[in-house]
């Protein structure tokens, strides 16, 4: 009878522990999952900066790339016809005219005065870009006579007509203009459908183009890249 009673009393006192250490390890797994949660909001916020941060890089050389080495325009319109045509891709080399000169007849993508886009979130403008050739340059005469254009070379002499079988713009008051230092005179090779430099010292000028500054200028077009079917340098 008294061995029954010390194993009663072993079992008890086994249960016993066993009550406690289950109610000594409740708080203990309650305490390691609070210990986790600021743990786990760290690891969220860590991925959080580094998606930020990936965009901003992303965001920053594409801000490069297009400004100082080259940027896609697409062709909008028929100002340039036979040259491009309206929804070619133009491969833009951005850098040309930070380092070097400006010549007569390249074919650019510029800004004209003044001119913007619609706004992108009722708030931010963007310059509105062109694609001309330019057709006169520093030292060069560009005149009006009873509403033709002509331009005088500089380096020639040699006298060349715009626009004589077309009606480009807006009647306009006769003038002569030599090209200043950084000036160009850019125009479409579609004399007779291109709003260009020629619309100028006309009978209205609210929408003025004439002589661009270097400023305006955002590249030179290289090559068609789009469709396929017109890949090619562009001339």
């Amino acid at each position: 009878m008294e061995n029954e009673n010390k194993e009663l009393e072993v079992k008890v006192a086994e249960e016993v522990e066993q009550e406690e250490a289950v109610q000594e390890d409740i708080p203990a797994e309650e305490t390691s999952v609070e210990e986790n949660k600021p743990s786990a909001r760290k690891k969220v916020m860590k991925e959080i900066r580094e998606w930020v941060v990936s965009l901003a890089v992303a965001v920053l050389v594409v801000f490069l790339l297009k400004t100082f080495v080259f940027t896609i325009i697409r062709v909008d319109g028929t100002s340039m016809k036979p040259t491009l045509m309206n929804t070619q891709r133009l491969f833009v080399t951005t850098f040309d005219y930070k380092i070097g000169d400006v010549e007569r007849g390249d074919v650019v993508i510029c800004h004209y005065p003044n001119r913007y886009n619609e706004p992108i979130l009722g708030f931010i403008r963007t310059k509105t870009c062109f694609v001309k050739r330019v057709v006169a340059v520093e030292g060069d005469t560009v005149e009006r006579i009873d509403n033709v254009v002509y331009v005088t070379y500089g380096d020639t002499g040699e006298r060349v007509a715009l626009d004589e079988d077309v009606i480009c713009c807006n009647p306009g008051y006769d003038y002569e203009y030599v090209m200043g230092e950084d000036e160009y005179f850019v125009v479409g090779d579609n004399r007779g459908n291109s709003h260009d430099s020629r619309d100028w010292n006309d009978w209205d000028n609210r929408k003025d183009v004439g002589p661009i500054t270097g400023d305006m200028l955002v590249g030179k077009v290289r090559y068609v890249i789009w469709p396929f079917e017109d890949i090619g340098t562009v001339e």
